[in-house]
């Protein structure tokens, strides 16, 4: 039985509903989106408060080099200690929009470009971010991606990249839906393809020794995704 339900806001304003069963803790819950234009390309990250800090120590550590204001909002610059990347986080009242450089730190005129092209609204349940007009800038893809502690991870995308990924011959019954298994080699046995009549995700068990097997196949048995088609 579906115990716990998630409402979210995409980067576009679109809204998906993550039900999942039990009393499974979420872990994180992140979302991405990518803008194109031309030869031009360009992805962010939405993450909680906190996201930049977490990455910046965790995931790639990097020290700060600049901070500026754009739209009101903190912009932090950061440059990872090797100086193979960086990143710029634009810190919301409740989220963190952040992007990701090859190399070095960029100049401050790069990084005010860049999100003084936005349009950016941040509310307690999502942030929403697109591009002004006079850009001529289009979302490419949007995607969530939702981690379940010992259970799984879920990539989570919008309806219109989802259709790609949806194989052509049926695939095993869920309670909400049908599962196929994917991808190939050593993690072909923990990699699923999970399709609901409003929204799908690609599914990847954790491998810790909290959960045996049968119970993170019952977990993923019983998740559901619906994007709201309003």
């Amino acid at each position: 039985m579906t115990a716990q339900r998630l409402r979210l806001v995409a980067p576009s304003g679109d809204r998906v509903t993550v039900g999942l069963p039990a009393a499974a803790p979420v872990s994180h819950v992140v979302a991405g989106v990518r803008f194109v234009g031309g030869s031009y390309g360009t992805g962010f990250q939405i993450g909680p408060r906190g996201y930049h800090d977490f990455a910046c120590t965790y995931v790639a550590p990097a020290e700060p080099r600049e901070r500026l204001v754009v739209h009101g909002r903190e912009v932090v610059v950061a440059e990872a200690r090797d100086g193979q990347s960086s990143v710029a986080t634009l810190l919301g009242a409740y989220h963190e929009l952040m992007t990701v450089y090859a190399g070095p730190a960029p100049r401050r005129d790069r990084v005010l470009a860049l999100f003084g092209s936005l349009r950016i609204e941040d509310h307690v349940d999502g942030m929403t971010v697109v591009p002004r007009a006079e850009t001529l800038l289009d979302p490419a893809n949007e995607h969530f991606v939702v981690v379940v502690r010992d259970h799984g991870s879920l990539s989570i995308p919008a309806p219109r990249q989802a259709a790609a990924l949806v194989p052509r011959h049926a695939g095993a019954r869920t309670q909400h839906g049908e599962v196929w298994k994917s991808g190939y080699g050593k993690d072909s046995a923990r990699s699923f393809v999970l399709g609901c009549p409003a929204g799908l995700a690609e599914v990847h068990l954790a491998d810790t020794a909290a959960k045996t097997e049968r119970e993170r196949l019952d977990w993923l048995d019983g998740i559901d995704i619906a994007w709201d088609r309003r």
